[in-house]
């Protein structure tokens, strides 16, 4: 049994309680549902991160237009990029192709594109923009920048690479801690390194194609 079923089955008895009389702290009943419906959001957050990944929706990887797929990622948040800008730019001009699981896309920026909103929204900076710049060479696509104008990360978080790590979240409720690890994994299937890199200006985030995909 969950600990959230748990919660439910006492939360149950204090409300038959409640209606009784036998207690009468609304308040305390109140505070219970509150952190039911928290927990609720979280297991509803975690379970749509790991959907994408699930071996039955993958089917067979295919070549993908990045640019296109990415800018659809974007559509996904659309109602709440209202007051944030956004743009996804390529070196050539032109969309570039990658072989890939088209869920690993998805979980990887979108992933990105939360985190970005969540930590705009929570700091209020001055400008919030989103940017994506795809960099193209004789070989296909050489690597992706993710930035954008929040607060950022600071250097020893980065360094010791603990944000990808499971359960890490600087945030204080709602966080998996799982974002990072899941895009993660899901940029190495799609033949990239997603990596933290220290930026004064905000967040950023590069994927570089691996060696051997080179």
């Amino acid at each position: 049994m969950t600990s959230l079923r748990i919660r439910f089955l006492f939360l149950h008895d204090d409300y038959e309680a409640y209606e009784k009389g036998i207690i009468d702290n609304l308040p305390i009943l109140y505070d219970k549902v509150k952190k039911i419906t928290v927990n609720s959001e979280v297991l509803v957050n975690l379970f749509r991160k790991i959907d994408p990944l699930a071996a039955g929706n993958r089917g067979k990887k295919k070549n993908e237009l990045i640019k296109t797929e990415i800018e659809k990622d974007f559509s996904v948040f659309e109602s709440q990029l209202t007051n944030i800008s956004w743009s996804v730019t390529t070196s050539t001009g032109n969309d570039a192709i990658i072989y890939c699981w088209k869920q690993d896309i998805y979980s990887i920026f979108t992933n990105l594109i939360e985190n970005s909103i969540f930590w705009m929204k929570e700091k209020e900076p001055k400008r919030k923009e989103i940017s994506v710049f795809i960099n193209i060479d004789t070989s296909g696509i050489d690597f992706i920048d993710y930035r954008d104008t929040g607060p950022g990360i600071e250097r020893h978080l980065i360094d010791s690479g603990i944000i990808f790590d499971p359960e890490f979240s600087t945030k204080t409720e709602g966080g998996t801690g799982l974002g990072l690890s899941i895009a993660g994994e899901a940029s190495r299937r799609c033949g990239f390194e997603l990596k933290a890199l220290f930026s004064e200006t905000g967040a950023y985030f590069r994927l570089e194609r691996l060696e051997e995909d080179k």
